[in-house]
């Protein structure tokens, strides 16, 4: 008799082998996100993944750095009480020119847009973001010569690509029901129920702390997402720094306004670095960039 009563435990010990693993980086806990339709594709949401952690672990020391801002600050306003942030900033070794968006999530969306045209041009980025309403947007994840993602892209629920796990392709942005998270590979809990999803990297600031592995001998344009773990969101463009550099001008206190970054994911950049805001007058700022890219990240309004 005991043999049977054994037989129902053994089989729930992958499911729960599986599950266990949480992330230990705390998100915003308000409400169990709703489950996203998901494309024929994809096999349908069931209940969503929750990266929150069950338990905040307690917050590091504040990080201190030499980056300090060489310019004040030039603000527009943008639609949902989003903010353009325009100045300059250097440390001992790098200066740099910094490009920000700053919103709330409980005001903002975020989607990923997918652009398969290889023959598009730089400047579609415009007419993309016009055509979903877009606040401001950003190129998004890397791509092969071929055009194909390089790693997993979750568009409006439609999948391209396959998860990744590399060096390079290290962390995703992700959206579930309405709620956005930063989530480093070793804690992806899978596709299901996730609307939007973006793989990119390197890592640049995990609990407040720029990762210290970054490479700091090569200067380029950068693109970055971060956020506060909490309702504060900011996408922007740097030129130009080090990966070291950024990690560390984005941990830096007081040089972002209204947000202190506790995790930063870098984005494609160089030649694929390209941004864009429409100002709450309706005026739109493109910078499009050198190239074609496969997809961008586009901030709307909720």
């Amino acid at each position: 008799m005991k043999s049977y009563l054994l037989l129902p435990a053994l089989l729930l010990l992958p499911q729960c082998a599986r599950l266990s693993p949480q992330p230990a980086y705390p998100q915003p806990v308000r409400s169990a996100p709703a489950s996203v339709p998901a494309p024929r594709a994809m096999p349908p949401p069931q209940q969503a993944p929750l990266y929150p952690a069950s338990a905040t672990p307690a917050p590091n020391a504040a990080y201190t750095s030499s980056w300090r801002r060489t310019s004040a600050l030039r603000t527009q306003e943008l639609s949902a009480g989003a903010q353009l942030h325009d100045f300059t900033a250097r440390n001992s070794t790098e200066a740099a020119e910094v490009r920000v968006v700053i919103f709330d999530s409980q005001r903002c969306a975020m989607r990923v847009l997918d652009q398969p045209s290889a023959n598009a041009g730089s400047g579609v980025i415009t007419p993309l973001m016009r055509g979903v309403g877009a606040i401001a947007g950003v190129n998004g994840g890397f791509f092969h010569p071929n055009f194909s993602t390089l790693g997993l892209m979750i568009a409006d629920g439609r999948q391209t690509g396959q998860f990744a796990k590399t060096s390079l392709v290290s962390g995703s942005f992700i959206m579930i029901g309405r709620e956005p998270y930063l989530v480093w590979n070793q804690e992806f809990l899978g596709e299901r129920g996730v609307s939007q999803l973006l793989q990119a990297g390197p890592r640049l600031v995990d609990a407040g702390q720029p990762l210290p592995s970054l490479n700091r001998s090569k200067s380029a344009v950068r693109t970055f997402i971060a956020t506060d773990g909490k309702r504060q969101w900011a996408i922007g463009t740097v030129h130009s720094t080090s990966l070291a550099g950024l990690g560390e001008l984005l941990a830096s206190q007081g040089i972002l306004p209204d947000i202190q970054v506790q995790r930063a994911l870098n984005l494609d950049g160089g030649r694929s670095t390209a941004f864009y805001a429409r100002t709450a007058n309706g005026k739109d700022i493109s910078l499009p960039g050198w190239s074609t890219v496969r997809n961008y990240l586009a901030v709307v309004p909720r």
